[in-house]
């Protein structure tokens, strides 16, 4: 009967009880990470949250790891196989087996997107002295503490903490994240609107949106947007959750690899470029536009039915 009432919904209404119980997701996942991790170390909520934001502390790793963890978990992974549920399987694009050619693919593309990524956030940054100097002055201040939670995330002190970030920041975003954005809201938007490139786009801005970063909002939306059309071509959510994978664990690795030194100058992402740069975007291009022929070659793109396995009321 529940399964039914839903199938029969119209898809504005199916787009809304999804983001819904996203956020409802996250605040269950913030709520309970906090409680749960507050409880075994014997802080107060409150402490629990400052520590958090602080992020200096060997207890804010624990807090920030723990509840991102969760957060993939609820808002994304569990929300998408409830959604799957509901529409009895449908609404997932296929995970069917796929040639190695395609994993390769994804991060061959994952990796050429670099230096977009780059100039795309340098652009996201100017587009802020647009904004009033208030709004202006608030993005700072928020980025200023995420990108403190993320050095402090990005600083292995020992291996259990490596392993622990490249849990909660490589693979479960890639799996949850993908499952959600990729394999549930891009299929429904594109049968809804009956175009494949809103259903990628629109998708895009929500996975971007959703992580609450508005510095790197163009970039990430640009890399969403290179995931759907991933998607599409390969039918399969395979080779976007493996470019999403690259993405995130290579930062990871190089963090570990490199030291305190290469994550500070990460971390000033609107340096100039210097012939290494330049170099690098070089290539970067020659191996994307193989790889987009390759996509091309390998892949089938209808307008009609964009991704497989998908059933939406009309």
């Amino acid at each position: 009967m529940i399964r039914t009432s839903f199938q029969r919904m119209h898809p504005f209404l199916q787009f809304i009880f999804i983001i819904c119980l996203i956020f409802s997701g996250m605040a269950v996942a913030s709520f309970s990470g906090f409680f749960l991790v507050s409880a075994a170390l014997g802080h107060s909520l409150e402490e629990a949250m400052a520590i958090a934001s602080s992020a200096n502390s060997e207890e804010g790793k624990y807090y920030n790891l723990f509840v991102n963890g969760l957060n993939q978990l609820f808002a994304f992974g569990l929300v998408a196989g409830f959604v799957g549920w509901l529409f009895s399987q449908r609404t997932f694009v296929t995970f069917r087996s796929l040639s190695w050619q395609w994993l390769i693919i994804g991060i061959m593309l994952a990796w050429a997107a670099q230096p977009l990524i780059d100039l795309t956030f340098r652009l996201n940054d100017g587009l802020i002295t647009f904004l009033p100097d208030a709004w202006a002055e608030t993005i700072y201040n928020l980025e200023a503490t995420a990108t403190d939670i993320t050095r402090s995330m990005l600083t292995f002190d020992t291996t259990w903490q490596f392993l622990a970030t490249a849990l909660t920041v490589a693979v479960l975003p890639a799996v949850c994240e993908e499952l959600i954005f990729r394999g549930v809201l891009q299929p429904l938007i594109s049968k809804w609107t009956g175009n494949a490139h809103l259903g990628i786009w629109v998708s895009a801005l929500l996975f971007s949106a959703i992580h609450l970063q508005f510095q790197g909002f163009l970039p990430r939306m640009i890399l969403g947007a290179g995931l759907g059309y991933l998607v599409v071509y390969s039918q399969s959510l395979w080779p976007s959750i493996a470019a999403h994978f690259f993405n995130n664990f290579a930062a990871i690795f190089m963090a570990y690899y490199m030291g305190p030194e290469w994550i500070e100058t990460e971390m000033n992402a609107v340096s100039a470029w210097d012939y290494q740069d330049f170099l690098v975007a070089i290539v970067a291009l020659m191996i994307g536009v193989l790889a987009i022929l390759w996509v091309r070659k390998l892949g089938k793109w209808t307008d009609d039915h964009p991704v497989t396995d998908v059933t939406v009321s009309q």
